[in-house]
């Protein structure tokens, strides 16, 4: 929100005990060491005191260091203080030079606090005056957090920050409704669904080992019976016969339970990778008491549910029929044979989820890494440099630094071109700004709100963007030429529709704000600010001789090679013009990219490699019936061989017992993945949860497997010659 928003908030609101807002900013640390860029939040000075959250050492803001012209004080971050300070408690009282001014270090904060962002390096109080409010009142830049009052729940502060929007609005042009989100859904809500999917996902794994081991132990109580039958005719019990058959369940799940819980030990580090960014690092994962409780109680309850039906099978047994039968062929009754089915139909289904969850992801992923990012990430070299003030406050001497730089670094070998902006590609989906266009009505309900993004005329061809209409920012575009700027393409068809945007003009702001009109000269094509998979939104980008409301902090270098082989002599190339000024987050923008896909990544990965396990237990599953039926079948198959049944007959009665579970199994699970997809809409992108292509690359592939599993056993029933079957027992 606006600081004025914020202001109105704060003062007439009856259902926040505190409310506190920020801004992400940084600053440029000389002194004491090689400059150093420090990412920082610009805070109101109740932030900590909203937060619940005490220092370490020295003490938080007060109510005097949020005052204008009040003297310039810092709260350090845990991290920031061991780095830098070397855990120094001397360090506050200390003064800091940052950004040419020097502020007095008020305290230290705990080790692992953070808000929102875990590379805050520390927090300085804002001082604003009313006119800064006033002046700022079209600018949306702030987040704000708050404190519920007692006996208040979420649900009843929205509504009533809601009624508070609607009060506003009546004495202004824009509806300041607020949107209450409780912290803990702001921080992981992102995060939650994904992990819930991947929950479902491990639970229907666990569920179909534990069909497979249970048809496993069915096959292996079939073996048993005349072993069964001899102890109940010796006198144990049925209850006994089932207590030792679960006793055996629960040492295996046991051995199984010990043998993951040490996977997990290992796996930690990978696991870590999960934790949403925002998330302290407090929550690592790591095996302590309640993990051993899990795995303690998973491992007793899947020994129970893959041992109960084997157990009681094995102690339904007919003593008298059983005692009279020979060993192996005992055990192929219709019920055992209808249950050991009934388990298999239920793996392939479960399997055809998985499957299904996959091949969705899959496709949702390819979809988000080839689409086109409206930039070309490659070969291209991108950092930070924060200008300080008052060293840098006048635009001219901005505009010195920013020129000379350029001219510099686009003179060295390999370097093709070269440009500065306020924010890169991916980095940040914001910096919205109201906009006023002239001519057309301005709608309260629906004020037109643009990101703003400072240039220099070069950046364009730096990062590959694409020109559609008119001309891009030139050179010549300077403090004395008409105010000029480029548009992206949602922001011509949102604000001009039907009608080519080039040659007109807006402003920011309201009508009535002083601030100058732009004339549009060209419009390029839509790009990603927020993330591969952020909506994209009406953009607008000035050049920086003739924008002052933001300077300019990234600088992006495209190199006709490696872009990180330049790295020092662009460097060194900044420190020439300013050798105060520190240079962070060097990286390439291809790296952007990869961290910007990197969380679509991993859930595939782990939604993979889950169907993957589950496709094998379900082949093995199918593999394992048919091996005991034909165990059991064999002399009846020898019979039917010295009869004159041919071998291909024989080989597809197999086989088409296997197809007949996997039609069936196949035919539940897509009903139910077509139900349990819609839960992962919102995971997909560009690909509906009910993707045909998915669906039948899944079936083909169950069916490519299924045959596998089904023709090794059919073979090997017919490769017994007659006589050979007929002797085997």
């Amino acid at each position: 929100m606006s600081p004025w928003a914020f202001e109105q908030w704060r003062k007439r609101n009856q259902v926040f005990a505190g409310m506190a807002a920020l801004t992400h900013d940084s600053f440029n640390l000389v002194g004491g060491g090689d400059p150093e860029y420090l990412h920082a939040d610009t805070v109101t000075p109740n932030f900590f005191s909203v937060l619940g959250v005490g220092p370490a050492l020295g003490r938080t803001f007060t109510a005097d260091d949020g005052r204008p012209g009040a003297p310039l004080t810092t709260v350090l971050s845990y991290g920031l203080w061991v780095r830098r300070f070397g855990s120094q408690p001397r360090v506050v009282g200390q003064e800091l030079l940052l950004n040419g001014a020097k502020y007095t270090v008020a305290g230290v904060m705990p080790r692992g606090f953070q808000f929102l962002d875990p590379e805050v390096d520390l927090w300085v109080p804002a001082q604003w005056t009313s006119s800064f409010i006033e002046d700022r009142k079209s600018d949306h830049f702030l987040t704000v957090v708050a404190r519920l009052g007692p006996g208040i729940t979420g649900r009843s502060a929205g509504a009533a920050m809601a009624l508070l929007g609607k009060q506003l609005a009546t004495d202004n042009i824009s509806d300041f409704t607020a949107v209450v989100v409780p912290m803990r859904e702001q921080v992981a809500g992102d995060t939650r669904p994904a992990l819930l999917v991947l929950l479902g996902a491990v639970a229907l794994l666990l569920l179909i080992a534990c069909a497979n081991l249970a048809n496993l132990l069915l096959a292996r109580g079939s073996a048993r019976r005349g072993e069964m039958a001899v102890r109940l005719a010796l006198g144990a019990s049925r209850r006994r016969v089932i207590e030792q058959m679960l006793t055996e369940s629960l040492l295996l799940s046991s051995a199984g339970g010990a043998a993951g819980l040490g996977l997990a030990v290992w796996a930690t580090s990978f696991l870590g990778q999960l934790i949403p960014p925002g998330v302290s690092n407090t929550g690592a994962p790591a095996v302590n008491a309640p993990l051993l409780a899990f795995a303690t109680v998973v491992s007793l309850a899947t020994g129970v549910l893959f041992g109960i039906l084997p157990a009681w099978r094995g102690s339904q047994i007919e003593l008298v029929a059983s005692l009279k039968q020979g060993g192996g062929r005992s055990g192929a009754s219709a019920g055992g044979k209808q249950l050991r089915s009934v388990l298999v139909v239920s793996e392939v289904a479960l399997a055809m989820v998985l499957l299904a969850g996959a091949a969705l992801m899959i496709r949702s992923f390819e979809n988000l890494y080839h689409q086109d990012p409206g930039f070309r990430a490659q070969h291209v070299l991108t950092l930070q440099t924060r200008l300080q003030r008052p060293k840098y406050e006048s635009m001219a001497r901005r505009s010195e630094f920013y020129r000379e730089v350029l001219q510099r670094v686009e003179t060295l070998p390999g370097v093709v071109a070269a440009g500065y902006t306020t924010d890169l590609p991916l980095a940040d989906a914001g910096g919205g700004s109201l906009v006023t266009v002239e001519n057309h009505p301005t709608d309260p309900k629906h004020l037109l709100i643009a990101n703003v993004r400072v240039v220099s005329p070069d950046y364009f061809r730096t990062v590959g963007m694409t020109l559609r209409r008119g001309r891009l920012l030139e050179r010549s575009d300077g403090p004395d030429s008409p105010q000029v700027a480029v548009i992206n393409d949602s922001m011509a068809r949102t604000y001009w529709p039907g009608e080519d945007a080039v040659g007109r003009r807006f402003k920011r702001g309201f009508l009535q704000t002083k601030s100058p009109w732009y004339t549009v000269v060209g419009v390029v094509a839509d790009m990603r600010q927020g993330g591969m998979d952020v909506p994209i939104r009406p953009e607008a980008y000035f050049t920086f001789e003739q924008a002052d409301f933001f300077a300019p902090d990234a600088l992006a270098v495209r190199t006709s090679g490696d872009p990180l082989a330049i790295t020092e002599q662009v460097r060194r190339q900044i420190w020439a013009v300013d050798r105060e000024e520190p240079v962070a987050a060097v990286m390439p923008l291809q790296e952007m990219v990869e961290r910007s896909v990197a969380p679509a990544r991993l859930q595939t990965g782990l939604l993979g490699g889950f169907a993957g396990m589950a496709l094998l237990l379900a082949t093995l599953g199918i593999y394992a019936v048919l091996s005991f039926t034909v165990a059991q079948r064999t002399q009846e198959i020898g019979v039917r061989l010295a009869l004159g049944a041919q071998p291909a007959h024989v080989l597809g009665t197999v086989m088409a017992q296997g197809l007949k579970l996997y039609l069936l199994g196949v035919a539940l699970g897509l009903a139910a993945a077509l139900m349990l997809s819609q839960l992962m809409t919102h995971l997909l992108f560009g690909v509906s949860a009910a993707d045909p292509l998915s669906y039948a690359c899944v079936i083909l592939l169950m069916a490519a497997v299924t045959l596998l599993a089904c023709y090794v056993p059919a073979r090997r029933a017919v490769r017994f010659g007659p006589m050979a079957a007929l002797r085997y027992e």
